[in-house]
């Protein structure tokens, strides 16, 4: 009597921790997961003047809101900041570079680009956080990386509504 509580113990967990989304039981596979979850359509890794470096390429068909034509979408910040973080987590290049274009209207236009190496992040302390912590931390880190970093943004981007 007890073995079979045992077992639909054991099943129950499973089935809730399978629902829930459960990290442990089935981690997130880089970087099919980032194809998934952040629009990227191909990675490339590269040697760059002797820096080995992961280009990641994302198209957006849909941009929030802008405060200025200067600025990114929430949704763009927090992208810049996820991707960062489970790049370097997963492999061992030493800068990521992010080249982000906006699919609007049947046209490719280039959004933003970032870039940013390994030790910066490190120093934004974006790279201390759990994956648990990730979408607060990139928050409230995301200025910090964003000094320590490159970015540019289209400020003429056509975004069509």
């Amino acid at each position: 009597m007890r073995h079979s509580n045992l077992c639909v113990f054991i099943i129950f967990t499973l089935i809730i921790s399978v629902m829930s989304g459960c990290t442990l039981l089935f981690p997130k596979k880089y970087p099919d997961f980032l194809y998934k979850e952040y629009n990227v359509v191909k990675i490339e890794n590269k040697t760059i003047n002797g820096v080995n470096v992961a280009i990641v390429y994302q198209v957006k068909s849909n941009i929030g809101s802008r405060p200025t034509p200067y600025s990114l979408d929430a949704d763009s910040k927090r992208d810049i900041g996820e991707i960062t973080y489970y790049v370097f987590k997963n492999t061992d290049v030493d800068e990521v570079q992010i080249i982000c274009y906006y699919a609007g209207k049947g046209e490719l236009q280039p959004y933003y680009k970032f870039k940013i190496r390994r030790k910066e992040a490190e120093l934004s302390g974006l790279l201390n956080a759990t994956e648990r912590e990730l979408p607060t931390v990139v928050i409230y880190s995301f200025d910090k990386l964003k000094s320590l970093g490159d970015l540019w943004i289209n400020s003429r981007l056509s975004v069509y509504g």
